[in-house]
């Protein structure tokens, strides 16, 4: 019980002095993320082309 008390009091104390920036890898991440989707597009393009060619060669 005393551990859920002082939880909840860092909480409440918690001024944000001592936070990170974490602004810098998100947006890495959020680029790293646009180019995934990007390649999965292409990647998924590249297949459809792929199967229409085999189906045209049956």
């Amino acid at each position: 019980m005393n551990q859920v008390i002082n939880q909840f009091k860092r909480l409440f104390s918690d001024d944000g002095r001592s936070d990170k920036d974490f602004s810098g890898q998100e947006e890495r991440l959020r680029r790293a993320q646009e180019e995934l989707k990007e390649a999965s597009a292409s990647i998924a393009r590249a297949a459809n082309y792929l199967a229409d060619f085999i189906k045209a060669q049956l």
